[in-house]
């Protein structure tokens, strides 16, 4: 399947914070996960054949034509179906299609092989924070 078999449309950043909340950070605050950047941001979310939100993220334009996604996530119960790599696949196309040249994440460590198969490669950034090790990883498109 690629992600022209989904449902993927723009959506409001607030559509986004129950799931960034519940998937990512569900210890915290839910207003943890609402970014400053969030109203300069293109959002996007999946839904899966039956109309439910099931995976979110957040893209935002930075300079010379670098891009980064940020709070990527796909609902805990429906991981594993291949909803994540399709909106992944999406922005990757997307990305290339503004004729950006890198697109660049913040990857949890644990999660750096999944973005390895879409060819992100990991830099020498890495850091720690709210209880998790980071790596940024980025592509060149």
């Amino acid at each position: 399947m690629t992600y022209k078999d989904f449902n993927i449309k723009p959506i409001p950043g607030s559509q986004t914070w129950p799931m960034r909340h519940r998937v990512m950070y569900p210890e915290m605050s839910p207003e943890s996960v609402i970014l400053d950047e969030d109203t300069q941001g293109i959002h996007f979310g999946l839904f899966s054949p039956d109309g439910k939100l099931v995976s979110v993220i957040s893209l935002f334009e930075r300079e010379n034509g670098h891009y980064q996604f940020r709070k990527f996530a796909t609902d805990t119960s429906e991981q594993g179906k291949g909803y994540g790599s399709a909106l992944l696949s999406y922005i990757i196309d997307f990305c290339q299609a503004k004729n950006a040249r890198v697109l660049r994440c913040n990857a949890r460590t644990s999660a750096s092989a999944f973005y390895k198969r879409y060819g992100f490669r990991e830099t020498d950034i890495t850091y720690f924070k709210d209880g998790h090790d980071f790596v940024v990883m980025e592509r060149e498109l």
